[in-house]
C-alpha cells in the first residue's frame, strides 16, 4: 500500500462525515466532532477499501489511540504490512 492512497482515502471518508469541511491530518478526531461509533465506522470502511482484515484486539487498541487522522493512516499502513 502506498502511503498517498491511504492519506487520500482516511481524507475522503473523514471529509464526507464532516461534509467536506477541510482539516489538518493533526488535529483531534474529537475536536472536529466525530463520535466514538463514527472512528469505529470509519476504521471498518477504510479497511474495507483496502482490503485489509484487524484482528479484533487492533480494532480496539486503534479505536482507544486514534486522535487524529494521521493516527488512522498509521494504524491502516501497520495491518497493511501482515
Amino acid at each position: 500500500m502506498r502511503r498517498a492512497a491511504v492519506r487520500a482515502a482516511v481524507h475522503r471518508f473523514i471529509r464526507r462525515l464532516l461534509e467536506n469541511r477541510e482539516f489538518n491530518d493533526h488535529t483531534s478526531l474529537v475536536q472536529l466532532g466525530l463520535e466514538k461509533a463514527d472512528i469505529e465506522d470509519l476504521i471498518f470502511h477504510l479497511e474495507d477499501e483496502f482490503g485489509l482484515t484487524a484482528f479484533t484486539a487492533e480494532e480496539d487498541r486503534m479505536l482507544k489511540t486514534a486522535k487524529t487522522a494521521n493516527d488512522l493512516s498509521r494504524f491502516l499502513l501497520e495491518i497493511g504490512r501482515h
